[in-house]
């Protein structure tokens, strides 16, 4: 390789950030086509188009790997927070995302993760303090200052309600919600019982 190829790929290297995303990005993609058992480094690192020594400076094994990959996605990053005008569409666009937000892969990957970590619950994990209730805080109060839902029906349940509910349907039936799944959960659990307060 010429002094100018090699400079040239110097340049063009991928760094930091866009790197990283590269890596995420490859670790959901091979979560969805092979599954957390076939997931390996040296996949990763092929996909990605990096080394396995990359992966390694940032992740200890496979199982932080693939929870990196999750956490860039949970909650939502905050542009991609709804704002329809209503809760009742923000909180259903929000399990909407969930919905489609790679949750093949999140799947995929769950069950070995669980046998992986041991004892420690996997939310703990997933949620780094403070992250888990963001997005229904944003949520929620908007709907406050819209008038719809008091500040006082905003407790510490409130926020995580229906992200649980969610997530309790996605690993029962190991499959996205369907449209009717998400508007009962809004509409027969979870507004009932934030409007009512």
């Amino acid at each position: 390789m010429s002094t100018s190829q090699e400079q040239d790929k110097l340049k063009n290297r991928r760094r930091g950030k866009e790197l990283e995303a590269a890596i995420l990005q490859a670790v959901r993609e091979e979560l969805t086509e092979r599954g957390y058992s076939n997931l390996t480094m040296d996949s990763v690192a092929e996909r990605a188009g990096t080394s396995k020594a990359v992966l390694y400076r940032r992740w200890a094994n496979r199982a932080e790997l693939v929870l990196g990959a999750i956490r860039e996605r949970v909650p939502l990053p905050l542009e991609e927070v709804p704002d329809y005008g209503n809760l009742r569409d923000d909180v259903c666009g929000v399990l909407r995302a969930m919905n489609q937000n790679n949750i093949q892969a999140m799947l995929n990957a769950f069950y070995g993760l669980v046998a992986e970590m041991g004892d420690m619950p996997l939310a703990s994990y997933i949620f780094p303090h403070g992250r888990q209730n963001r997005t229904m805080s944003i949520l929620l109060e908007r709907a406050v200052e819209r008038g719809e839902v008091s500040a006082e029906a905003v407790t510490p349940r409130m926020l995580t309600l229906p992200s649980d509910l969610a997530r309790h349907e996605l690993m029962l039936y190991n499959a996205p919600m369907s449209e009717e799944t998400i508007a009962n959960i809004v509409d027969e659990v979870y507004l009932p019982l934030v409007l009512k307060r």
